[in-house]
């Protein structure tokens, strides 16, 4: 139970995040599911469906369901959908989903309808058939004939759906609302983030991972609503619909291994999948616009290989995600592993359920029939994305917190603890730096606490303490207004302020005094409280050096003759009124 309990602990922002993005997602699919949901009283699937397919040997197989098959591009199916008359008043279009295909629509033989002749530059997709329903064919038949292109039936085909000209352009989504709010939502998002990022590429480490991430599930979402039908939601061009499918297949083979480079840790895997997704989302480049040019270019014309290329990189990509090389995981490679254990799994179930769909008729156990209609591939896209948002999402979290780590520990490591001033070695930094740049045009101001060791031995060392405080306090707050400079405590009783530009001294010295007097009247100490300031500009060195020794002026020449100055200032205290009060 203790167990449980560090481990809750320890993985706290990982369940949150889960739980943040299940229930987001449940959300949507209650309030498209449900709330949004096409109302059955507007369609009507019909299921009493004759289907003859002729061979081209002249042989023919009868279905009687929407289960049916075919096995050759010479093959003619001829669908015969009879309508009830009592259907006339409330619907009138017959709608459902083929794919590349010519498909001709007729009551009796009078010719209603045609779809596939004058696509332009013949694109493969599913296409949309919406067929006009004329008032004489309710209780008659609708005869489709259709002429396919491929030599297999690509999907298993799902019942025709009667419906209005006023919802019929809902039908791609009829029982699939919940998924299409869902993935509308996440393609929207991945293309914000995908520029977002890609603006960031150059600037941000975790923004190069994050922009072929993003392009990763926006190209695999993009596929999906194409082939799916579901982009038809959008428009009605059979040429737009195929186009997106095939963009999000483009880049699909691109994005995959690019955003898999960055989490094998295998130097040979690393470099074949950054060369080859380079070089493929370059051919993505090339192809969109030889397309959008009036070049003539197809996306079909060497399709079988662009598919099989894009199994050959989703596949390199997913085994190089799993198998990373990592000595040590963390949170987030369990969750990529974990989760693309799921993806594989469904992505297997979907590739087998394509494969057997073709075969599947109204023949076949319920089981496999209902095997060909499941949506397996709708599963493993939301897992997959969620996957790969989540598990990026917590290395970003392990990055940042990485980086305050390393962020905290430097500001220790350059910060004095009693003062809150950068310490002696900030300042050797910061100086560095300045003659690094070649710096001219600043001033040092070299500070000394008077009688600290007077408050130490007399009022003990909180009281020195207390000195030491109030001076760093009034240094602070003199040094505001000029972000250009720096301050901090060299050790011990001295400090060493630095003024971008030299013409802000005076007022900052200015101020240093005046802020401490202040203070001073406000705490009312025991112990003495003052100051011996010395002032040096670089310029004014510069000017006091040799001609032969010019050019090669540095920050600790200066520094020691703003110390000398302090200590005449010092002594000139010495002799006044009150000895240094």
């Amino acid at each position: 139970m203790r167990y449980f309990s560090m481990s809750l602990r320890k993985h706290q922002a990982l369940i949150l995040l889960i739980t943040a993005m299940v229930t987001g997602l449940l959300l949507l699919y209650f309030i498209f599911g449900v709330v949004g949901k096409v109302p059955p009283s507007d369609y009507r699937e019909l299921t009493d469906l004759v289907i003859d397919v002729e061979h081209s040997d002249g042989t023919m197989d009868t279905y009687n369901s929407h289960l049916f098959s075919y096995s050759s591009k010479d093959d003619l199916i001829t669908m015969h959908i009879p309508l009830d008359k009592a259907w006339k008043s409330e619907y009138s279009s017959i709608n459902f989903l083929f794919y590349n295909s010519i498909i001709k629509a007729y009551y009796k033989d009078k010719l209603l309808i045609t779809y596939g002749e004058n696509i332009d530059r013949h694109m493969i997709g599913k296409q949309k058939v919406t067929i006009p329903v004329p008032d004489k064919a309710y209780g008659s038949e609708i005869r489709v004939v259709i002429k396919p292109l491929t030599g297999i039936l690509e999907d298993t085909f799902r019942s025709p759906v009667l419906m209005s000209f006023k919802t019929d352009q809902f039908y791609p989504i009829i029982g699939q609302e919940a998924f299409y709010a869902i993935f509308s939502v996440i393609l929207v998002f991945s293309f914000i983030g995908m520029i977002i990022f890609a603006f960031l590429y150059r600037t941000v480490d975790f923004a190069r991972e994050g922009t072929w991430l993003m392009g990763l599930i926006f190209s695999i979402t993009l596929w999906y609503v194409g082939n799916s039908g579901m982009l038809y939601m959008l428009t009605s061009s059979e040429n737009i619909s195929a186009v997106g499918e095939y963009i999000g297949m483009y880049l699909l083979f691109s994005t995959a291994p690019l955003f898999s480079s960055f989490e094998t840790e295998r130097p040979f895997v690393r470099k074949y999948l950054k060369i080859s997704g380079w070089l493929l989302f370059a051919v993505f480049w090339i192809c969109l616009a030889l397309y959008i040019l009036p070049s003539g270019f197809n996306y079909v014309w060497q399709l079988r290989w662009m598919q099989a290329l894009q199994i050959v990189m989703v596949f390199s990509a997913l085994i190089s995600l799993l198998f990373p090389g990592k000595k040590r995981k963390t949170g987030s490679d369990q969750v990529m592993g974990f989760g693309l254990i799921g993806v594989a799994f469904f992505g297997i179930l979907e590739q087998i359920r394509i494969i057997v769909a073709a075969q599947i008729t109204e023949n076949w156990p319920p089981l496999l029939q209902w095997f060909a209609k499941a949506h397996f591939s709708t599963v493993l896209i939301l897992l997959l994305v969620i996957t790969l948002f989540t598990s990026y999402v917590i290395k970003v979290k392990d990055i940042l917190q990485k980086s305050l780590r390393e962020k905290h520990l430097e500001i220790l490591a350059y910060t004095d603890n009693l003062t809150g001033l950068g310490n002696r070695q900030f300042l050797q930094r910061k100086l560095n730096i300045l003659d690094l740049t070649r710096e001219k045009d600043y001033a040092v101001i070299f500070i000394d606490i008077n009688k600290l060791k007077y408050a130490n031995d007399t009022f003990g060392h909180e009281a020195g303490d207390q000195l030491i405080q109030m001076v760093a306090t009034a240094i602070k707050e003199a040094m505001e207004g000029n972000s250009d400079g720096f301050a901090g405590r060299n050790g011990g009783d001295e400090f060493i302020c630095v003024a971008i530009p030299s013409s802000r001294v005076s007022s900052i010295t200015k101020n240093i005094r005046y802020n401490l007097e202040r203070q001073r009247n406000q705490q009312r100490p025991p112990f003495p409280v003052g100051v011996s300031i010395g002032v040096a500009t670089y310029r004014e060195f510069l000017a006091g050096t040799s001609d032969s020794a010019r050019g090669v002026v540095y920050s600790s020449q200066v520094i020691k003759l703003a110390d000398e100055r302090m200590y005449e200032d010092k002594m000139a205290q010495r002799k006044g009124p009150g000895d240094m009060r």
